[in-house]
């Protein structure tokens, strides 16, 4: 199967459990991995037979505009956008990268959706 990958599209955003953390924007680094076959628009050379990757990061960063609590929140909402705007035909796996404060580098997750 094919993919296209958006890596680290970087949007700030309020987050996090304590009310605290959310006071501020936070960065977060969102990769998006759209799954389907890439046949149409290689052959014809064409952004219409494809998926416009600046109109994803657009709306990625256009979701980052709502306060959440948790990064799995934030990636469900961006794969259910993705689904229904771009409809990828294998579906989406999204990664959302938080650097919380903790001793720990980052923390994230990746979700798949069909």
């Amino acid at each position: 199967m094919d993919s296209i990958l958006l890596q680290n599209i970087n949007v700030w955003t309020r987050i996090g459990i304590p009310d605290e953390e959310r006071r501020q924007k936070q960065q977060i680094f969102v990769t998006v991995e759209l799954l389907g076959s890439l046949r149409s628009i290689a052959k014809s050379d064409n952004v219409s037979d494809g998926i416009d990757y600046a109109k994803v990061t657009e709306e990625v960063q256009e979701i980052a505009k709502i306060e959440r609590k948790t990064i799995e929140r934030f990636a469900e909402d961006i794969a259910s956008m993705i689904l229904q705007k771009f409809k990828p035909e294998g579906g989406v796996r999204v990664t959302v990268v938080k650097k919380p404060d903790l001793p720990l580098e980052s923390a994230s997750v990746t979700i798949v959706r069909p």
